[in-house]
């Protein structure tokens, strides 16, 4: 059963995406704006599959709070409750593991089935924001209930979360404003760059809110003009339902392909090689 505190964020993110449709909807310029040389085809392609993704959320959002609190009751020692330091630290720690989490679904077959649906969009404006596949909770729920080792507690991960998730969702903005020379914090700019699919663009800028993971482990790159978007390996798929399937379909077909049942369980994790 869904707490008051679930069931009131929810009905939050409801109002907050009903209204961002409806200033949409209602200003042409803007509608331009947010397009940019991105096709309406596309765009509405993105805003369903965002649609299937809210869709699930009814279900899995409840199971990923569920999860960290099971989690966090078996941790002996606790972070401070509703401490600042406390919402600073499980921030940071939220920040990390987003890092991580990105960097292995780019890396492992299996995660990268999860996530390649948000990476499938030939364009690159706001609507991408809510193209996220269906069972991009289930990543989430694996390695978001790591903040929980640190004594983060469910209510403060549940806000912190929400703030995260907000926060990334204005990284894929047309905008080439930036907090600084991009040594510290992401900005929508860089975030480009992950998109493209440009052999020097492709497994760069893994970065959430913060820079400082991709300049410490060398993942990051600059922006640069000609990138282009979409995924190599597949074709570009409108239809919601399409979107979400065609990656498992090219997984398995690649697994099918190996001769021994050891070949067909390692492709699922191990990416044989580099995309093209």
């Amino acid at each position: 059963m869904h707490s008051p505190s679930h069931i009131a964020l929810s009905l939050a993110l409801s109002v907050l995406v009903t209204g961002l449709v409806l200033v949409v909807w209602l200003s042409p310029e803007l509608r331009r704006w947010l397009r940019g040389t991105g096709s309406i085809r596309q765009t509405l392609s993105n805003a369903s599959v965002g649609a299937l993704f809210l869709l699930s959320q009814l279900f899995f959002r409840g199971v990923i709070i569920t999860v960290f609190t099971a989690v966090s009751v078996h941790i002996p020692w606790k972070l401070p409750h509703a401490h600042p330091l406390t919402f600073l630290i499980a921030f940071l720690l939220l920040d990390a593991v987003y890092y991580m989490q990105h960097r292995l679904e780019h890396k492992v077959p299996l995660l990268w089935a999860i996530h390649s649906v948000h990476h499938q969009s030939a364009d690159y404006n706001w609507s991408v924001s809510f193209r996220v596949g269906i069972f991009a909770s289930i990543s989430t729920m694996l390695f978001h209930s790591l903040v929980a080792l640190a004594g983060v507690d469910a209510v403060t991960y549940a806000a912190v979360g929400t703030a995260h998730a907000m926060l990334l969702f204005g990284l894929h903005a047309r905008t080439h404003f930036t907090l600084g020379p991009g040594r510290v914090f992401n900005a929508p700019i860089f975030h480009r760059v992950h998109h493209a699919s440009n052999e020097d663009a492709i497994d760069k800028n893994f970065g959430g809110v913060l820079l400082v993971f991709d300049r410490l482990f060398g993942t990051f790159t600059p922006y640069r003009e000609g990138l282009v978007y979409g995924v190599t390996d597949e074709p570009l798929h409108h239809n919601p339902v399409v979107a979400n399937m065609a990656p498992w379909v090219t997984l398995f077909r690649a697994a099918n392909q190996k001769k021994t049942l050891g070949g067909k369980i390692k492709a699922l994790f191990v990416r044989d090689e580099e995309p093209a």
